[in-house]
C-alpha cells in the first residue's frame, strides 16, 4: 500500500473517544523531532506513529547490533548491521504511508542541529546516556529555539520523565551542571538528576550501572513504558489537553515495585539536601 492509497482517517480510527477528529487531524500536522532511535527512540516512534502523529525528524549515528536485541525494537536477526534511522524510517513508513519522515543518519552536530529543530513542534530526546555533549546541544538548541524538549528514560522496570519547557528551568539549570566538571561527575550528576527518588534502588544490582564501563543495563519493560509515556505526554503537549508538569518536576514509575512518584524541585538537583543524597547513593552504589 503506498501513500495515495492509505486511508488515515481509516488507520486511526479507534483513537475516535480518546481524541477527537480535531485532534487527531492536529497529531497529523504535528511535527516530532527523536535524537536516538536505540531502547528508547524506537519504541517512542512506534507509538507516536500509532497515534497518528504525521511527522517526523530522526537522528541516530548508530547500527543495530546483537547486544540491543534485548531492549531496542527495530533490533532483529534482518538488521542486524543496519541504520537505526533507516529500519525505523522504514518502520514509521510501513504504520503510516503517508507520513514525512527525514532522516539524519549522521546524528546530531553542531552542523546540522538547527535543520533538525526547524519546523519541529516537539523535541524528544533519546540519545545515549554516555553522549552528555549531544544531550546538552540538543537542549540549549531547543530552548533556544522556544521549543518543548523532553526525556524519558528507562530506570529498572521503570522509567522516569523530565519535560524542560522553553520558559522554565534549563537543562543544565536544573541538573547543576558546572563549569570545570569532569566526565564522570557529569555522567553521575545527570545519573541522580533522572533518578531523584530511586524506586528501583532496592532490586538494582551494583553491576548494572557503570561509569567507567559506560554499561547501562535496561530491560524491555521499561523501554515500552518509555514509549507509553512520552506518547501521552506529547498528546498533552501537542494538543492542549491536559496539565504538563514542567521541570523542575520529576515523574517517575517502577513497574516491578508499583510506585510511582512525582516531585517539584524548586532548586533542581543544586539544594543541599539533594547533595548529599546524591553523595550517600554514590557510596551505597560505588558508583
Amino acid at each position: 500500500m503506498d501513500a495515495d492509497s492509505f486511508n488515515y482517517e481509516q488507520a486511526f480510527e479507534r483513537n475516535t473517544g480518546w481524541l477527537t477528529e480535531s485532534e487527531q487531524q492536529k497529531l497529523r500536522a504535528s511535527c516530532v523531532a527523536i535524537a536516538g532511535l536505540g531502547g528508547a527512540g524506537g519504541y517512542q516512534a512506534q507509538a507516536l506513529v500509532r497515534l497518528g502523529v504525521g511527522q517526523f525528524k530522526i537522528a541516530d549515528a548508530d547500527t543495530f547490533e546483537l547486544t540491543n536485541f534485548n531492549r531496542q525494537l527495530g533490533a532483529t536477526v534482518e538488521t542486524l548491521g543496519r541504520s537505526k534511522v533507516e529500519v525505523v524510517r522504514e518502520m514509521i513508513l510501513a504504520i503510516n504511508p503517508g507520513a514525512q519522515v527525514e532522516s539524519y543518519p549522521q546524528g546530531i552536530n553542531g552542523q546540522n542541529i538547527d535543520t533538525f529543530l526547524q519546523s519541529a513542534d516537539l523535541v524528544i530526546d533519546a540519545i545515549d546516556f554516555f553522549e552528555q555533549d549531544s544531550k546538552l546541544l540538543l537542549f540549549r538548541k531547543s530552548y533556544e529555539k522556544h521549543l518543548v524538549a523532553l526525556t524519558c528514560c528507562p530506570l529498572g522496570f521503570g522509567a522516569s520523565l523530565i519535560v524542560f519547557s522553553p520558559d522554565g528551568m534549563k537543562y543544565e539549570d536544573y541538573f547543576g551542571f558546572r563549569e570545570g566538571m569532569d566526565e564522570k561527575e557529569i555522567r553521575l550528576t545527570s545519573t541522580f538528576g533522572l533518578s531523584p527518588s530511586p524506586l528501583c534502588l532496592k532490586y538494582m544490582d551494583p553491576k548494572a550501572f557503570s561509569l567507567a564501563s559506560k554499561r547501562a543495563a535496561s530491560v524491555c519493560p521499561a523501554l515500552m513504558l518509555v514509549g507509553a509515556i512520552t506518547a501521552t505526554e506529547a498528546v498533552k503537549i501537542l494538543l492542549g489537553k491536559y496539565r504538563v508538569h514542567y521541570c523542575p518536576t520529576v515523574y517517575q514509575i517502577d513497574l516491578l515495585t508499583q510506585q510511582v512518584s512525582r516531585k517539584y524541585f524548586q532548586w533542581g538537583m543544586k539544594s543541599p539536601w539533594l547533595r548529599l543524597k546524591r553523595w550517600l547513593l554514590q557510596q551505597l552504589t560505588k558508583v
